[in-house]
């Protein structure tokens, strides 16, 4: 990914957490009705920024960061260790809190739920059900990143 690109999606990605966090914030001006509605388009908003800013320079200069710090604890490979098990179990408990939240109880606290959830899935171990929920959604957040990079002349 180019620099153009990580930059370009790294700002979208903070305007994005922006407008949700000033939809959440005057959300009682808007009809009692759509709220449920404007909740979850809120949760969705924040989990792609939270996607798009973990496929940026930034967001993978946090994870090997956080992957080093974890490191200095115990491994996180694949079957070793207390730190692999928390990260996984950690990772799959807040993507179950963010579709539950979708579904059936949408509301505000969730969306900053939906916002950290894709670095904790990041930093699951590959191979792990948390790390191949995090892959199937990142694809899509990459192409969309290299794309609006092209598109701005990177």
């Amino acid at each position: 990914m180019s620099s153009i690109a990580s930059w370009a999606g790294s700002g979208a990605a903070l305007i994005t957490i922006g407008v949700s966090w000033l939809l959440l914030r005057h959300l009682g001006h808007l009809p009692s009705g759509t709220h449920p509605w404007l909740h979850r388009l809120v949760i969705i908003g924040m989990y792609a920024a939270g996607l798009v800013l973990t496929v940026t320079a930034a967001g993978q200069w946090a994870i090997s960061t956080i992957r080093g710090l974890i490191g200095m604890v115990g491994s996180t490979t694949p079957g070793s260790g207390v730190g692999w098990a928390l990260i996984v179990i950690g990772a799959l408990a807040l993507a179950l809190t963010v579709v539950v939240a979708l579904i059936w109880t949408p509301g505000p606290q969730y969306a900053y739920v939906a916002l950290v959830t894709p670095l904790v899935l990041a930093l699951a171990p590959t191979g792990s059900a948390g790390h191949r929920i995090y892959d199937a959604t990142a694809g899509i957040a990459t192409h969309l990143v290299t794309n609006l990079g092209t598109r701005i002349g990177g």
